[in-house]
């Protein structure tokens, strides 16, 4: 497997995999989406978005993006990731995922990196969860999901050492 920045020409068989029956429920796109208008997104990203792409034997099978905060949320990061369906299970996930939290925390200085995951995609929170990433609370009726007003759990992971773990410590030591 290799992992490397997103190109223009990888917007075609992104597209197609977002269309997956197996992708599309999980992540935050419509089945409309036209390869040609997520072309135009990577053509001109933002200075603060940092795609990439897992390839295996030349073919492209995921996605992961990190979107660093701006100004006084300079600080965080937010994660999205989606993988072929046929290659769920195989550890891509899991090295894209590492990829963006070592691009967050050693050359970034995210502090703290979120991310939301759909009510009914236990797998995937598992494996969020599996990587340092902490439920911080559930977002009811919150995103529209195959005909249903699906929730999403809503997690976060703290840079170990930096400032915002130490007051996150703090405040689970509070007893309300």
């Amino acid at each position: 497997m290799n992992i490397r920045p997103i190109k223009v020409k990888d917007a075609e068989r992104l597209v197609e995999i977002m269309r997956q029956k197996a992708v599309l429920p999980n992540i935050i796109a419509l089945p409309s989406l036209r390869t040609d208008t997520f072309e135009e997104r990577l053509k001109s990203p933002s200075a603060n978005q940092h795609d990439f792409v897992a390839e295996v034997d030349g073919k492209v099978v995921g996605l992961c993006g990190l979107n660093q905060g701006s100004g006084r949320r300079s600080h965080t990061g937010s994660l999205f990731i989606f993988i072929d369906e046929e290659y769920h299970g195989k550890g891509i996930g899991t090295a894209l995922i590492q990829n963006a939290i070592d691009l967050a925390e050693n050359w970034l200085m995210i502090d703290r990196i979120e991310l939301t995951v759909i009510d009914n995609n236990p797998r995937a929170k598992a494996l969020y969860e599996k990587l340092g990433f902490v439920n911080e609370g559930f977002k009811h009726g919150s995103i529209v999901q195959n005909g249903r007003y699906a929730g999403e759990y809503c997690l976060a992971r703290f840079r170990q050492g930096g400032a915002v773990k130490k007051e996150y410590d703090k405040v689970k030591e509070v007893q309300f």
